[in-house]
């Protein structure tokens, strides 16, 4: 990655065989179950430690709730672009079912569509 780093990449989902069983205990903690091992036994302590002291939990909490904000500009703006999208092809289907009973021909349609008609063409299937 150019950083000099080592970086791991681990799936706690993937298979098992031929993995150390500290790291194998370790993949089975991270999934919720209990922590086996000096090595997993460690780290569930630590977190434990993480879990009381007050300023991480503010910190956690204020990550969180950004995290949380985020995800819902995220979502908002997904559910915007879909609404334009939805309306931009309601528009294209109505424009395009008018030229098909006869009441706009192509090239008008294409122009309140604002394309070429070829590309209208295209589009509504024409």
């Amino acid at each position: 990655m150019g950083d000099e780093t080592t970086k791991i990449f681990l799936n706690s989902k993937g298979r098992r065989e031929g993995i150390d069983s500290d790291l194998a205990a370790f993949l089975d903690y991270i999934e919720g179950k209990a922590p086996k091992g000096k090595f997993t036994e460690t780290i569930a302590d630590a977190v434990e430690v993480a879990k009381e002291n007050k300023e991480m939990k503010v910190e956690y909490m204020t990550y969180y709730m950004e995290l949380r904000r985020s995800e819902e500009r995220g979502m908002e703006k997904g559910m915007e672009k879909g609404m334009e999208k939805g309306r931009k092809e309601g528009r294209w289907t109505t424009l395009a079912e008018l030229v098909r009973e006869g009441v706009l021909t192509l090239k008008e349609a294409a122009k309140k569509a604002g394309m070429s008609e070829e590309h209208f063409r295209k589009l509504a299937a024409l």
